[in-house]
């Protein structure tokens, strides 16, 4: 059996896994409970949609204000179209959030050249990264100071951060020394690899001309992208709140602080499960447990936030099959 092969049969045995645990998980909580804390939801799944969409805005935002400022501008109703197609794709793909990521500069071409969308979303990922570290460390920080809560679930999750902030500098450190030199070692070892490289040589360059033009200069040229990375955030803990609050478990605003801040640090530990089916469900259940709610309010929360991302998934594909893109930009 090739390598490709095996890969996709572990990740099929991962999803049925996931999915079974989950199934698991609503029978023993009760499934006329959860279903009646679903249809008890009803028309709010339209306001937890525009949040989520709103969340993306802010998302596409950040990356407008990277590539309108130092490449060819590109219009943030593209860029937002394409937040939503390479967000989709990384809930689908088990590549911590950076697969689809991978797909943003080849999306916008016919709206700037690789050489310049390729810097661009570097860079917003690495500020991306810096607001989640922000946000994570804030959540941990105001929870261990003011909530009461258990140190197995802190332990973890500051361990979590730490990686998170060591894996960001790493980042700012590669891209700032260039991406050539790195693949160049790279395709040292791997014939095929070497011949591309050696055919997209100035291309390469030119990537990391306009990297250094990011890295080097002043931390405040960040500060934009930055804040609008954390405003999308906040709409984050405004979804848990909002969804918590109508299911009956009127959370503080600094207690969904802290239950967005261990989801995401669960979504980022178990970014190897496809869908991170039966994962995330978990997290939830254990982390609106320690706030002292029954479990079925944690898997009715995982189950409406499920839904919510399902349906822009939807959508997501809808956009990427209808899309009629100019031929690429050339540079």
């Amino acid at each position: 059996m090739t390598r490709p092969a095996v890969r996709r049969t572990v990740q099929a045995t991962l999803t049925v896994v996931g999915v079974g645990f989950l199934v698991y998980l609503v029978h023993r909580i009760g499934l006329d409970v959860v279903w009646g804390n679903l249809t008890h939801f009803g028309w709010w799944f339209l306001l937890t949609c525009a949040m989520g969409a709103s969340w993306l805005l802010l998302q596409a935002a950040a990356w407008w204000t990277v590539q309108d400022a130092y490449f060819a501008r590109v219009r943030l109703a593209v860029l937002f179209r394409v937040k939503i197609i390479s967000d989709s794709f990384n809930l689908l793909l088990p590549s911590a959030s950076l697969g689809g990521d991978a797909m943003r500069a080849f999306l916008i071409r016919a709206h700037a050249p690789l050489r310049d969308g390729v810097p661009g979303v570097l860079f917003d990922k690495t500020v991306e990264f810096a607001a989640s570290v922000v946000f994570l460390t804030t959540g941990l920080v105001l929870g261990l100071l003011f909530l009461h809560l258990p140190r197995a679930l802190l332990i973890p999750a500051g361990i979590s951060v730490a990686i998170t902030a060591a894996g960001t500098v790493a980042l700012v450190i590669l891209l700032r020394r260039g991406v050539t030199a790195r693949l160049q070692k790279v395709g040292s070892r791997v014939p095929r690899a070497a011949e591309w490289i050696a055919s997209k040589h100035s291309q390469l360059l030119a990537v990391d001309e306009n990297l250094r033009l990011l890295y080097s200069g002043r931390i405040t040229r960040a500060l934009p992208p930055l804040m609008l990375h954390l405003g999308s955030r906040l709409v984050g803990v405004l979804e848990f709140l909002l969804v918590l609050r109508v299911l009956g478990a009127p959370v503080t605003l600094l207690q969904a602080l802290f239950i967005s801040t261990i989801v995401t640090i669960g979504n980022t530990v178990f970014f190897l499960l496809p869908g991170q089916w039966g994962a995330m469900e978990s997290v939830h259940i254990l982390v609106v447990q320690s706030l002292g709610y029954p479990p079925a309010i944690g898997l009715s929360l995982s189950i409406i936030r499920r839904i919510r991302r399902l349906l822009i998934v939807a959508v997501a594909l809808m956009l990427y099959a209808a899309r009629r893109d100019p031929p690429p930009r050339q540079g």
